[in-house]
Parts: structure tokens; C-alpha cells; sequence
């Protein structure tokens, strides 16, 4: 057989398994779309199923094992998604779908060096700026598990200006509501009683050491010192801290986190008497922390806080908390690569102490709280952020005229707002602008007031 002949034939097979092959995908094209339609609905196992059933026939075309792989990923049978990509790239090795679902994939296996070194040759391939925030979040995740895993420090330290609007958090007729409360007519506010407002300055600086034993297990320990200062207003600076310690453990995708804390924390204010009742409080607890990765871009987790808080001058206020949460985190890829993260939690708080309620027999401040936050986070560019935050609380008293002498059982809905802006204006570094509007209504009347607080804050990481 000649040249030419033999050229003509393997023309002509060519011709014919590319031929076969767009027929194929013409014939399943609606298992192909319905897989799309299964994922972008979020129905990742379905989705697996019907592609598996199909994997004999339609293995080694990139657009079914795309699809595949990220059916597999994002259902949890990663060694499934990874060779589908590998598959994938080994065709076209420029698809920058399958290279990041890749290093997706690594990660959600805990193949963190394999991940980390996948991430970076993205990001040295100038991605869009959707994937840059993506590739970059995953860096950060990857470079916080490492800490489980080496002995080292993280530190930060932060400051910031700002403007309160109203520091004592009272209500602006303090006179009518101290009518409402206690019937008391013609009471005109001092001390703490009296709304203020002031500029500050604040800062903070904190550390962590960790030190890995074994399998997973790690120790922990740092603290923190944080304090405010106001202009003209210096019984209401603020000095507050943290120690810490404890033990973490990485299982894959659980984590689990115990602590012992203490948590001291100082404000003169200004209320009458000799000795001084002062705002000072002693926070000394334990933590349990359990997170849970569903995928590469959901997180759940579960908390529990046992704490013993203490008000050093004045003890009516002493309580024992127990404190339980529950958390979401997902992220989302596309534009802007959003984030949101939801906790919601309750309280028991039993008061240590007694007192006459002025109306024949004696109550505490025992009370139970019940709220729930959200933290939004979208990127205009992977250095600048917008972020809003919401948050609610509902507070009940337990006892019969624990915080008036006119109302029997107080009730408080306090709900606040955050918008702000963050600006990673070089690595580690961040500043962040926000403006904070919060209310607080009660069925007691000295317990509404509207506060608002508009700071920023320069923070900077060190690991």
C-alpha cells in the first residue's frame, strides 16, 4: 500500500469515530442538558446517577466527563471527580473549568498540597476576577488548615476611628420612660442615664499558638487585648481581654474545637453611689465547636458555651449562661462570588442572685435570648468587598417584675444592621469601612433606644 492510500485510510477512519462521536453526543444530548438543568437546580446526586448510567458509552468525551466530574464533586464521590477531570484536561488541557473543579477536588479530599499547588497555577494564569476571589478563598482555607498541622502563630492587630451616637444605649425621653417603668414622675436622667455621643479611637492585638500532636489532634493558646477610648467621655473607655486554651481536631471534613476561655472586662461609666457601681464583667467558660463540610462551598456546625458571668460591683446582675448555636456558610461562584453566612442561637441564663422588686416580693434578672444573624459578602474586585450584616435578638425576662414596677414580664426585640465596605489594600492588610444601625425595643420603656456607630478599621494578619 502506498502512502498516499495509507493517509486517505486513517483520513477516513478519522473521519468516521469523529463522526460516530458527534452522533453520540447528538443522541444523548438531552441526558447532557438534563444533567445541566439537575445541577444548576443543585440536585448534584441525581444528576451522578443518570451520568453514571451512561459512563460506558460516553467516557473519554470531554463535555459528558465534565459534567461527570462535576456531578461527583459536588455529590461527594470525589475519586470519581477527580479522574473524570483528569480525563477532561488530558483531552483539553486549557479547560479552566476542569482545572479549578480539579483543585476543588484535591481540597474537598484533603489533598491540601496537591490543591495548593493547583490553585496557584491559576491564579498565575490571570483568571477573571470571579475565579481570582474563588482561587484566592481557597488559598486562605488551605493556608488555615496548615496551622492545624504545624506548630506556629497567627497574630493580628487592628486599629481604628469611629463615631457613637449613643455609648450609654438609653432611650431620648428618659423622664416618660422612667414614668412608663416605675411611675416616677419628673426623674431627669444622670449618670449612666444620660445619652451621650462621641468620637473614638480603638485597637486590638491578638495572638494564637498552635502545636499539632498527632493524627489530627492539635493544643491551642493565645488571647487577646482590645480597648476604646472616647473623646471627652473617658468614664466609658473601654479595656477588655482574652486567654484562651484548648484542643482541636481535623477529621476530614469534620472539625472540632474545645476551649476554655476568660474574659475580663472594664468601663467605669458613671452611675452614683459610694462604693461606685461600675460596668466592669468577668466572663469564664467552655466551648464546644463541631463544623461539618457538606461540599467545597457549604459548611454546617453546631456550638455549645457553658459560661459563669460575673458583674465584680454589682452582682444583681451575676448570671450563668448556657449558650447553644448553629451556623451555615456557603459560598457561591459567578459574579461577585457572594457568600453568606447565617447563626442562629439560644440562651438560658440563670441569675446568681435576688432582689426586692419593689412591688411585695423578689425576682432576678433571669432571662433566655433567641436571635438569629446573617453576614452577606459580595467582591467588586478580589480586593474590594461590600458586606452587609443583620442581626435580631428576642429577650424574656423569667421572673414577674425583674426590670420594672409597672410592667410584669419584660420582653425586648433588639435588631441591627451593618453596611460597609472592605479594601485589602495590600497582603494581610485590610481596611474595612461600616456603618452599624441598631434599635433596641422593649415593653419597659428605659430599655428602647436607637444607637448608631460608624467607624473604620485598619487589620492586619501575621502568620
Amino acid at each position: 500500500m502506498n502512502a498516499r492510500a495509507r493517509y486517505c485510510g486513517m483520513a477516513l477512519v478519522a473521519f468516521a469515530l469523529a463522526f460516530a462521536t458527534l452522533e453520540a453526543l447528538a443522541q444523548d444530548a438531552p441526558l447532557l442538558e438534563n444533567a445541566r438543568r439537575l445541577l444548576n437546580s443543585g440536585n448534584a446526586r441525581q444528576a451522578y446517577q443518570e451520568l453514571s448510567a451512561a459512563q460506558d458509552k460516553m467516557t473519554g468525551m470531554p463535555e459528558f466527563d465534565y459534567l461527570f466530574g462535576v456531578a461527583a464533586l459536588d455529590s461527594g464521590h470525589l475519586d470519581d471527580a477527580i479522574i473524570a477531570f483528569e480525563r477532561v484536561l488530558a483531552v483539553v488541557p486549557t479547560h479552566a473549568g476542569a482545572q479549578m473543579d480539579l483543585a476543588r477536588a484535591y481540597y474537598a479530599a484533603g489533598s491540601f498540597d496537591l490543591a495548593e499547588a493547583a490553585f496557584r497555577r491559576l491564579r498565575d494564569e490571570n483568571p477573571p476576577p470571579a475565579a481570582l476571589i474563588a482561587i484566592n478563598r481557597y488559598l486562605d482555607a488551605i493556608q488555615a488548615r496548615k496551622l492545624l498541622t504545624q506548630a506556629g502563630w497567627s497574630a493580628y492587630g487592628e486599629l481604628g476611628l469611629g463615631y457613637d451616637s449613643n455609648l450609654t444605649g438609653v432611650p431620648g425621653n428618659f423622664g416618660a420612660a422612667a414614668a412608663q417603668s416605675f411611675n416616677l414622675i419628673g426623674i431627669e436622667a444622670t449618670g449612666n442615664s444620660i445619652k451621650r455621643s462621641a468620637w473614638f479611637a480603638q485597637g486590638a492585638i491578638g495572638g494564637e499558638y498552635h502545636y499539632p500532636v498527632s493524627r489530627g489532634w492539635s493544643l491551642f493558646g493565645g488571647g487577646e487585648a482590645r480597648g476604646r477610648v472616647y473623646r471627652r467621655e473617658g468614664d466609658f473607655d473601654i479595656a477588655q481581654g482574652e486567654v484562651h486554651g484548648g484542643a482541636a481536631l481535623n477529621a476530614g471534613d469534620d472539625q472540632y474545637r474545645a476551649t476554655a476561655a476568660y474574659s475580663p472586662f472594664s468601663q467605669k461609666g458613671a452611675a452614683p453611689g459610694d462604693p461606685q457601681p461600675t460596668n466592669d464583667r468577668r466572663i469564664g467558660g467552655i466551648a464546644l465547636d463541631w463544623r461539618h463540610s457538606l461540599n467545597t462551598k457549604m459548611q454546617a456546625g453546631l456550638g455549645l458555651q457553658v459560661n459563669s458571668v460575673r458583674f465584680p460591683r454589682n452582682s444583681i446582675e451575676d448570671f450563668n449562661q448556657v449558650f447553644l448555636t448553629a451556623a451555615w456558610l456557603q459560598s457561591f461562584e459567578g459574579k461577585g462570588s457572594p457568600l453568606l453566612y447565617l447563626t442562629t442561637f439560644v440562651s438560658d441564663d440563670h441569675a446568681t442572685h435576688s432582689f426586692d422588686n419593689g412591688v411585695g416580693g423578689t425576682s432576678t434578672k433571669s432571662k433566655n435570648l433567641a436571635g438569629l444573624r446573617s453576614y452577606f459578602q459580595y467582591s467588586l474586585t478580589p480586593k474590594l468587598q461590600l458586606f452587609n450584616g443583620l442581626g435580631m435578638i428576642y429577650r424574656r425576662d423569667k421572673d414577674d417584675f425583674a426590670r420594672s414596677t409597672q410592667v410584669q414580664k419584660g420582653r425586648d426585640t433588639y435588631a441591627e444592621a451593618t453596611f460597609g465596605v472592605g479594601w485589602q489594600f495590600r497582603d494581610k492588610c485590610a481596611l474595612r469601612v461600616q456603618a452599624l444601625f441598631s434599635r433596641n425595643d422593649s415593653n419597659v420603656d428605659i430599655y428602647d433606644f436607637n444607637r448608631n456607630e460608624f467607624s473604620s478599621t485598619i487589620r492586619c494578619e501575621m502568620t
